[in-house]
């Protein structure tokens, strides 16, 4: 069964909130406190399935009330719960790497120098389904490992068959950072190692731009689950960020979705598409730019038992007004500087009016191309409020000046097309940890029009 944890980015509460949930009796002194690239948890003995978390807010912990604005409730799946979707304890593999590496009865291999290798482990790693990805150097922290992994190849494989093995898994990877240069807009993962099982067809150049049925069909793709809702990807070719599941699962709690449009300009893999999709949405429309983001969108929705819509870029957007057989989706294949033109041309085309009232801009580590679209939509729509969703990465002690400098530059965007509006900053959400002193953020921005 998933338990609660108690997420926060600030160091400084760790302590009160631990000694707060020691006097309630709800502290788990196993687990205890763990830090990862997300902050810091602090286990609870409370316990919750993922379907459930839209529903549990910090009204489960009274004795945190003093604490709640710097914390979040995730889930976490317990190390014995067998179909656990996401992060694991990093027990499990360093028993299956000891494992492993006793059966290879290696004679210059020590029990001094193998501890040190099982020490040496990373703290966490991912199983998503038959997928094992790694965190980046699980094996290079010492000579030792480089020995074994980087050595002798039929050895290396000999090595990553045991551990498959042992932890139930058909495919191996360590992952590495998504670059954040200019040259990867599609944000693919092109550092990753794939170390174990057949992973697909060659990457070259035609199979990232367009790639071929027979590549996609070939391709490992892997899934998981986060607040009930099915993702999948290819690691290969799009990133998938479990970080992410505290702001899918704030969009679950958002007000006023019901039976509306929502537009998000940096849809991948569906990572907030599905979330609006979920909390009620009529309609979600879709841009992005990488076939294989589509691709994982498009088997997700699927899987998600909702239907998409895929729309390449030439291709004529035909609307389904028959409302039981229209799309909950629609995906653009395509650059979202066209999304003006194609809801412009469909609404005069059709008469409609688009009550388009959340518009989604998720790319890191900034999404100010996308803010005159944004700005546009809003006055597009027939909404009289609409809520643009601006990610981007901050320092720490930038974000007040960030927010008023972005609703400023909103307000400057929107008044082109809609004088009398006015931009209202609502929220700041910090996601996740970046990089030292960098937090990556969500600002909500309230567009009243005039």
């Amino acid at each position: 069964m998933p338990v609660l944890a108690i997420q926060t980015l600030d160091r400084r509460q760790v302590k009160a909130c631990k000694t707060a949930l020691e006097k309630s009796g709800h502290f788990d002194k196993l687990r205890g406190i763990e830090k990862d690239d997300n902050g810091f948890l602090i286990f609870t003995n409370k316990t919750g399935e993922y379907v459930d978390l839209k529903r549990i807010t910090m009204a489960e912990f009274p004795e945190l009330v003093d604490l709640e604005p710097s914390l979040e409730i995730m889930v976490v799946p317990n190390d014995n719960y067998k179909n656990a979707w996401d992060v694991q304890s990093s027990s499990n593999l360093k028993a299956a790497v000891l494992s492993a590496l006793e059966s290879l009865m290696i004679p210059s291999l020590s029990p001094e120098r193998l501890d040190q290798m099982i020490k040496s482990l990373p703290h966490r790693y991912y199983i998503y389904g038959q997928f094992l990805l790694l965190s980046s150097g699980s094996f290079e922290s010492i000579p030792e490992w480089q020995s074994i992994a980087q050595g002798d190849l039929t050895f290396a494989n000999k090595f990553y068959k045991l551990l498959a093995d042992r932890l139930n898994v058909t495919h191996i990877a360590q992952n590495a950072p998504i670059p954040g240069d200019n040259d990867n807009a599609m944000r693919k993962p092109t550092q990753l190692v794939c170390l174990y099982g057949d992973f697909g067809l060659d990457v070259n150049h035609a199979s990232i731009l367009a790639p071929s049925r027979e590549h996609m069909a070939r391709e490992l793709w892997a899934a998981t689950r986060q607040n009930s809702i099915c993702q999948t990807w290819a690691p290969r070719y799009t990133m998938f960020s479990r970080g992410n599941i505290k702001e899918k699962a704030r969009v679950l709690r958002f007000e006023n979705v019901e039976n509306k449009t929502v537009v998000d300009l940096y849809a991948g893999i569906g990572y907030f598409a599905f979330s609006y999709a979920k909390r009620g949405a009529g309609l979600v429309l879709c841009w992005e730019i990488n076939p294989w983001s589509v691709e994982g969108l498009l088997r997700g929705a699927k899987a998600n038992k909702w239907k998409a819509q895929l729309v390449q870029h030439e291709e004529d957007w035909v609307i389904e007004t028959k409302k039981d057989s229209a799309p909950k989706l629609v995906v653009f294949l395509e650059d979202n500087r066209y999304a003006i033109l194609r809801i412009r041309t469909a609404a005069d085309a059709h008469d409609l009016k688009y009550n388009i009232n959340h518009i989604n801009m998720g790319l890191l580590p900034s999404s100010e191309q996308s803010w005159p679209i944004a700005t546009e939509l809003a006055a597009l729509s027939s909404e009289a409020n609409v809520t643009l969703h601006v990610h981007a990465n901050v320092a720490h002690s930038d974000i007040d000046t960030w927010s008023r400098s972005t609703a400023l530059k909103l307000l400057y965007l929107i008044s082109e097309f809609s004088s009398g509006s006015c931009v209202i900053p609502t929220h700041i959400e910090k996601i996740k940890s970046f990089a030292p002193g960098v937090i990556h953020i969500c600002g909500d921005f309230l567009v009243k029009k005039g």
